[in-house]
C-alpha cells in the first residue's frame, strides 16, 4: 500500500563500478554439459517461424476456460506469446517479453522493478494481476502483488505465455481481477540433450544458464538447469549509476512420466538465491530520516507434483499441489513466507455439446515479518487457510455457431470471510473466419497482509523536530476485499494467412478499493519523544475504467509479419484510493513489432512501443529496439539486439515504494549452442 503523500525519490547517486568476475553456477554446470554430454537429436517443439497467421489462430490455449481450446474462439480477450516470439525478440526476462502483448502496460521503474498492469491501476506491486507458471501462483498474499526480479524462468523453457486481459476470478480466484499471465513452461521431452546459452549486454548486464534433458525408457523425461544473471543498475537524471543492481543464481529440474495411457505425472523443483539492491528511508525515533543503501538477500524455491488422469473420452481428473516458499532478509521490510496448495479438478463430457468442469482446493500461507522501528506487522507472524470451489458449465446451443460458458468460485478465507466470484461468457461464430463473445464477471481482491496489519512510518511532516512527528500508516483488521462487476465484448477476424484482427472493448466498475482516511488523532510516545500522526487503510473508494484494445497482424509475403495494436484507456477513482484507476497509466499506447526472414538462416526484427505522457507525472515514451537473430546453423543461434536505440536514457515509470532511475540504451549479444538444432531444421 502507498504512502498518501508523493513518494520521495533518493534521487542522489553514487558511481558504483562493481561488476561480476565469474557466473559460478550456471558456468560450472555448462562446463560439466560440454565436457561430458554426448552429441544427440532432440524432438523440437512445432517451429512456429514456417506458421501462417491462419495456424498461428489455432494455437491451444488453456487459460480463458480451463480447458484446451483455439486461440480464435477463446470467450476472452487473451494473447499468448510463443516460444519462438521470446526467441527472436531477444528478451531478457520474462517482463520484458510482456510488453509485446496488446493492452498490458508493461514498464521498467529500476533495474529490478517492473510495473505490470492491465486496464488501470498501474503500481509497483501489481495488485490486481494474478500471475502463475505452470499452474502455481506467484503472487505475494503479504504485499498484495508479484516480485518480478525472481521470478525468472528460463526464457528457452517457456513453451508459451497466455495473457488474459480482463477477470479471471471464476476460475483461478481471487486477485484475477485485471487479468492473468499464464506462464507454461515446455514438457521435458521437448527438452532433449545438452543446451547452453550466455548472453551480454552493454548497460544492461550479463546472464547464462545451461541445461541437460533425458529419458529413460520412452515414458519417462527429464531435464536439470541452472541460470545465474547479473543486471547493470538504472542511473539517475545526471547519467550516475544508482544502488539498484541485481543478481540471482537458480537451480532446478522437471521430469515428466507416462505412468500408463490414462495417467502422467509431472514433478518441478527449483531453489534460488540472490541480492538486490535498493535505497530506502529509514526513521528513528531520535534522529531525522535518512536514506540508506540496502543489500536485500533473496532466497527461496518450490516444489511442485501434477497428476492428471483420463477416465475414457468423458472424463478426466488432475491434481496439483505446490509449496513454494521465500525469504527477502533487509534492514527493513524483511519478508519469510511460505505457501502451500492443493487442487483438484474433475471434467465430464456429458456429450459433444456439454462439458461440466469442477472442482476445489486448500491453500495455506505463513508469513513472518520482524519489526523495526520503519515498519512493523501486527501480529508478526501470521497464518492464513483459504478453501475454494469452483463449477463450470460449457454449452454449445448451436453446433459450431453459439458457445455458452457459465460458472463461479467460491472461497473462504480468514481475513474476509466468504467470496464469489461469478461469470458468463459467450461466443458466436457465425463462420470459421469469425467470432463475436461477449463476457459478464464479478472478482475480487482480497486485502494484502500489509492492508490488515501495517504500522509503517512512511515520512516526516515536521521540519524542525522536536519533537520529531510522524505520518503512520496504520493497517485495518476488518478490512474488506475490492469488488469488479466487469462487462467485455470482444471480436476477432482472420482472413487466411495475411490478416488478422483481435479487438475488444470493456467497461470495468470498482468499489470498496483500498484507500487512506483522513488523519486520525495524534500519538504521543514519552520515552523516547516522539508523535505518530496515523493514517488508517479503509474500504471506501470507488472507480471506474473504460477501453479499446485493438490489435492487428498482417503477412504480406510469407517471410515478412507485421503487427500492431492501440490500446485506449479511460477511468477515475475517489482522491483518496492508494492506487488510482487511470491516473497512472497513459491514456494511449501504441505498439508495432515486424518480423522478417532476411534469408533462410537470418532474421531481422524491430519493435516500437509508444505510451502517451502522464500529466504531471513522466514525459511521452518512445522506444525502439532493433534486432538481428539466425535460425540454428550447426547448432549455435546468435543474436544481437539494440533496446532503447532512441535516446541515450530514460525514465519510463513513476517511482513507487522503491527508487527509481532512467533506463539506459543498451546493446545485448548471445549465443545459444543446442546440439540436436541444425540448419536442417530451417531448411525442411
Amino acid at each position: 500500500m502507498p504512502s498518501p503523500r508523493t513518494t520521495v525519490q533518493f534521487g542522489y547517486a553514487r558511481v558504483r563500478s562493481k561488476y561480476p568476475t565469474l557466473i559460478h553456477a550456471a558456468g560450472a554446470l555448462s562446463a560439466l554439459i560440454l565436457c561430458c554430454a554426448p552429441v544427440r537429436g532432440q524432438n523440437s517443439p512445432p517451429d512456429l517461424t514456417s506458421q501462417s497467421l491462419e495456424d498461428l489462430m489455432k494455437i491451444e490455449v488453456t487459460s480463458a476456460s480451463k480447458k484446451s481450446e483455439t486461440l480464435s474462439k477463446a470467450p476472452a480477450a487473451i494473447f499468448v506469446i510463443t516460444g519462438d516470439d521470446i526467441r527472436r525478440g531477444g528478451f531478457s526476462s520474462v517482463p520484458d517479453a510482456l510488453r509485446m502483448v496488446p493492452g498490458l502496460y508493461v514498464v521498467q521503474q529500476s533495474s529490478h522493478v517492473w510495473q505490470v498492469s492491465a486496464r488501470g491501476f498501474s503500481n509497483a506491486f501489481n495488485d490486481k494481476m494474478l500471475v502463475l507458471i505452470d499452474g502455481r501462483i506467484v503472487y505475494s498474499p503479504t504485499f498484495g502483488g508479484v516480485y518480478w526480479d525472481v521470478q525468472d524462468p528460463p526464457l528457452e523453457d517457456i513453451d508459451r505465455i497466455e495473457v488474459i486481459r480482463g477477470p479471471g476470478g471464476a476460475l483461478w480466484g481471487a486477485n484475477a481481477v485485471n487479468g492473468v499471465i499464464n506462464i507454461i513452461t515446455k514438457y521435458a521431452a521437448n527438452t532433449q540433450g545438452p543446451q547452453v546459452s550466455t548472453s551480454a549486454g552493454v548497460d544492461e548486464g550479463y546472464a547464462a544458464r545451461a541445461r541437460y534433458g533425458g529419458s529413460i525408457g520412452k515414458d519417462f523425461s527429464f531435464r536439470v538447469y541452472g541460470t545465474s544473471n547479473y543486471w547493470l543498475p538504472s542511473v539517475n537524471p545526471a547519467g550516475i549509476e544508482n544502488y539498484d543492481t541485481w543478481n540471482i543464481s537458480q537451480g532446478g529440474t522437471r521430469f515428466d512420466w507416462k505412468v500408463s495411457p490414462k495417467d502422467s505425472i509431472t514433478f518441478d523443483g527449483e531453489g534460488y538465491s540472490g541480492r538486490v539492491k535498493d535505497v530506502v528511508a529509514i526513521f528513528s525515533p531520535v534522529s531525522p530520516p535518512a536514506p540508506m543503501d540496502v543489500n536485500t538477500v533473496v532466497k527461496g524455491g518450490h516444489i511442485l507434483g501434477h497428476w492428471k488422469h483420463a477416465s475414457g473420452d468423458q472424463s478426466s481428473i488432475d491434481v496439483l499441489g505446490f509449496c513454494d516458499w521465500t525469504d527477502r532478509v533487509a534492514i527493513i521490510y524483511t519478508d519469510y513466507r511460505n505457501i502451500c496448495d492443493v487442487e483438484a479438478q474433475y471434467n465430464r463430457s456429458f456429450s459433444a455439446r456439454q462439458l461440466l468442469t469442477m472442482g476445489g482446493g486448500i491453500m495455506t500461507t505463513g508469513d513472518s515479518f520482524p519489526s523495526t522501528f520503519t515498519a512493523s506487522l501486527v501480529p508478526s507472524s501470521n497464518r492464513d487457510t483459504t478453501y475454494s470451489a469452483f463449477v463450470q458449465y460449457d454449452v454449445v446451443l448451436v453446433p459450431d455457431a453459439l458457445r455458452v460458458i457459465a460458472g463461479s468460485k467460491f472461497e473462504h478465507n480468514d481475513y474476509t470471510g466468504f467470496e464469489y466470484q461469478p461469470q458468463i461468457r459467450a461466443v458466436w461464430t457465425p463462420n470459421p473466419s469469425n467470432a463475436i463473445w461477449a463476457a459478464v464477471s464479478r472478482a475480487v481482491r482480497t486485502p494484502a497482509r500489509i492492508e490488515e496489519g501495517v504500522r509503517e512510518r512512511v515520512a516526516q511532516i515536521n521540519p524542525e523536530p522536536p519533537p520529531l512527528t510522524f505520518e503512520l500508516v496504520t493497517g485495518e483488521p476488518s478490512a474488506e476485499s475490492e469488488i469488479l462487476h466487469a462487462y467485455e465484448l470482444g471480436y476477432r477476424y482472420e482472413w487466411g494467412q495475411k490478416f488478422s484482427v483481435d479487438a475488444a472493448i470493456y467497461y470495468n466498475a470498482y468499489s470498496r478499493l483500498a484507500g487512506f482516511s483522513a488523519p486520525g488523532q495524534m500519538i504521543v510516545n514519552t520515552s523516547p519523544f516522539y508523535v505518530d500522526i496515523p493514517l488508517f487503510v479503509d474500504n471506501l473508494d470507488r472507480g471506474q475504467t473504460h477501453g479499446l484494445e485493438l490489435s492487428l497482424k498482417y503477412a504480406p509475403i510469407r517471410r515478412w509479419t507485421l503487427s500492431t495494436a492501440v490500446t485506449e484507456l479511460r477511468g477515475t477513482s475517489t482522491p483518496t484510493v492508494g492506487y488510482p484507476a487511470a491516473a497512472h497509466n497513459p491514456r494511449q499506447q501504441v505498439n508495432a513489432q515486424s518480423r522478417f526472414d532476411l534469408t533462410q538462416h537470418l532474421n531481422f526484427d524491430a519493435d516500437w512501443y509508444h505510451y502517451n505522457a502522464i500529466p504531471g507525472e513522466l514525459l511521452l515514451v518512445n522506444r525502439v529496439d532493433v534486432g538481428a537473430s539466425t535460425n540454428p546453423i550447426r547448432g549455435f543461434t546468435f543474436s544481437v539486439w539494440g533496446r532503447n536505440l532512441q535516446q541515450d536514457r530514460h525514465i519510463e515509470a513513476i517511482p513507487e515504494t522503491l527508487l527509481g532511475g532512467d533506463i539506459r540504451r543498451s546493446v545485448v549479444f548471445k549465443v545459444l549452442w543446442e546440439p540436436g538444432d541444425s540448419t536442417l531444421k530451417s531448411a525442411k
